[in-house]
C-alpha cells in the first residue's frame, strides 16, 4: 500500500477546512478591499501617495492588534471565539463604512480602525485547526486565502467599480457586506467543531492556553531559535505585504490594468501549489525532520526569488511569469510558516502551549517592518517605480533569508546539543501514518 492511502482524511478535516477558508476570505473582504482602488486623485500630505497613507494607517492598526493578540488570543475562552470573531470583524466593516462618508482628513483614521480588530482573527481561527495529525493539509487550506482570496477580493471590487458604477469610496464596504454572511456561516461552523483527538494530542502534544508565565517560560528555553525565525518571518512578510498591497500598481505598470481577472488567475496556480507542497507535510510523524524540511523549503525559495526577479531584470521572463513565480517564492515558505514550521517547533519540542503566541510575535514585528518599508519607499525612495521598487526588495529580501536560514542552523546545532538530537533521531525515525 502506498503512504499516501495510509494518511486518513476525515469529514471532520474537510468541514474544518472549508468552513476556515470561508471565515478568512470574509475578513480578508473587509480587510483587503481597499486596495482594489488607487485613489490617484485624492491627497492629504503633499508628496505622500494616498493610498500608501491608508495602507500605513491599516497596517498600524493591524500590528497593533497583532501585539494585543500575544496577550489576548492564546488566553481567549472557548465559548467566546464565535462572538469574537463576527464581533470584530463587524466593527472592521462598520470602519469602511465610516470611511465612504468621514472627510479626507479622516479616511486614514477610519483605515486605522479597521484594521485594529482584524489582526486577531488568523489566531482566532487557527485554534481550532492546530493540534492534529493533520494540522498542516488544514493550516494551508486556511493559509490559501492569503493567495487566491486577496485576488479574488480585489477582482471584486475592481468588477464592482467597473460594471456597477460603485464609487471608489464605497466599493470597501459593498465588497465586505458581500462576503459578511459567509464570515457568519463560517465561524458558527467553527465554533460547532470537535477538538483534537486523542491520537493528535499524542502527535502534536496538547495545546494549552498561554498566560504570561508560560510565555515568559518558552521565551527563557526556546527564545533565541524562535528569534531566528521571527527574522526571516519578518523579512517574508515585508515582500509578501508590499506585493499585495501594490498588486494593482504593478499590473497597471505592465499596461494590464484592463484586465482585473489577471490578479485572480495568476494567484491561482500559486495557491495551488503552494496548498499540495504544504499539505504533504501531514505525511512526515518526525516532527524535527518535517521542520527541518520546511527549513530547506524555505532557502530554496529564496533562491528562486533572487534567480527569478534577476532573470525579469534582465528581460528574460515576462511580467506575467514572473508576478507567478515572484508570487510562490514568497508565499510558499510564508505559508510553511503557517502550517508547519511554528506547529512543528512546538510538536518536537514537546512544548504544551498554542502556536497562536508564536504567530502573533511574529506577526506584529512582521507588521511593524512592513510600515517601515513603505515610510522608507515614500520619503527616501521616491525616485523608483512600484516595480522598480518590488524588484530591489526581492532581490536584497532573498539573499537575506539565505543568510538568516544559515545562521538559524548555528543556533539550532548551538542549542540543542548532538546527542540530545540524536536521542531524538533513535526515537523519531521518519515514519507515515499506519493507524
Amino acid at each position: 500500500m502506498s503512504i499516501f492511502n495510509r494518511v486518513s482524511i476525515t469529514k471532520t478535516d474537510v468541514l474544518l477546512v472549508c468552513t476556515a477558508f470561508m471565515a478568512y476570505t470574509g475578513m480578508y473582504a473587509v480587510r483587503k478591499s481597499f486596495l482594489a482602488g488607487q485613489y490617484e486623485d485624492m491627497e492629504l500630505l503633499n508628496g505622500f501617495h494616498f493610498k500608501t497613507l491608508l495602507i500605513i494607517s491599516q497596517v498600524l492598526g493591524y500590528m497593533l492588534s497583532k501585539f494585543i493578540g500575544i496577550k489576548l488570543v492564546p488566553e481567549i475562552p472557548v465559548y467566546k471565539r464565535f462572538g469574537a470573531i463576527v464581533g470584530l470583524v463587524g466593527f472592521g466593516l462598520l470602519m469602511l463604512l465610516a470611511f465612504a462618508y468621514v472627510p479626507l482628513p479622516f479616511k486614514p483614521l477610519a483605515m486605522f480602525l479597521n484594521g485594529l480588530p482584524l489582526g486577531m482573527i488568523f489566531g482566532l481561527v487557527l485554534v481550532y485547526l492546530e493540534g492534529r495529525k493533520n494540522s498542516e493539509l488544514l493550516v494551508a487550506g486556511l493559509s490559501a486565502t492569503f493567495i487566491f482570496s486577496t485576488g479574488l477580493i480585489k477582482s471584486t471590487g475592481i468588477w464592482l467599480m467597473q460594471n456597477f458604477y460603485v464609487g471608489e469610496l464605497m466599493m470597501p464596504f459593498v465588497t465586505g457586506l458581500i462576503f459578511f454572511p459567509i464570515l457568519v456561516l463560517a465561524a458558527y461552523g467553527l465554533s460547532k467543531s470537535n477538538g483534537p483527538t486523542v491520537i493528535d494530542k499524542e502527535l502534536r502534544t496538547e495545546r494549552l492556553p498561554m498566560d504570561k508565565k508560560a510565555r515568559i517560560d518558552f521565551m527563557k528555553k526556546h527564545g533565541l531559535v524562535f528569534l531566528g525565525l521571527v527574522l526571516i518571518y519578518v523579512v517574508l512578510t515585508v515582500v509578501r505585504d508590499f506585493r499585495d498591497n501594490f498588486i494593482v500598481e504593478f499590473w497597471a505598470e505592465f499596461n494590464l490594468s484592463g484586465k482585473p481577472e489577471l490578479i485572480t488567475l495568476t494567484e491561482v496556480p500559486i495557491a495551488l501549489l503552494v496548498l499540495v507542497i504544504c499539505s504533504l507535510g501531514i505525511l512526515i510523524l518526525d516532527n524535527k525532520k518535517a521542520f527541518l524540511l520546511g527549513i530547506f523549503a524555505t532557502i530554496v525559495s529564496a533562491v528562486l526569488m533572487i534567480l527569478t526577479t534577476f532573470l525579469f531584470t534582465q528581460g528574460s521572463i515576462d511580467p506575467v511569469f514572473w508576478m507567478i513565480s515572484s508570487g510562490f517564492s514568497v508565499y510558499l515558505p510564508y505559508i510553511l510558516f503557517h502550517c508547519l514550521l511554528f506547529e512543528r517547533l512546538m510538536a518536537f519540542l514537546k512544548y504544551k502551549g498554542t502556536v497562536g503566541f508564536l504567530f502573533y510575535v511574529a506577526d506584529a514585528l512582521g507588521y511593524l517592518a512592513s510600515v517601515g518599508i513603505l515610510i522608507y519607499k515614500e520619503f527616501l525612495y521616491t525616485s523608483s517605480s512600484w516595480v522598480e521598487f518590488f524588484t530591489w526588495l526581492n532581490l536584497g529580501s532573498g539573499a537575506l533569508i539565505v543568510l538568516l536560514v544559515f545562521i538559524l542552523l548555528w543556533n539550532l546545532k548551538e542549542t540543542y546539543p548532538k546527542p540530545k538530537l540524536k536521542k531524538w533521531a533513535s526515537l523519531q525515525k521518519v515514519k507515515f501514518f499506519s493507524w
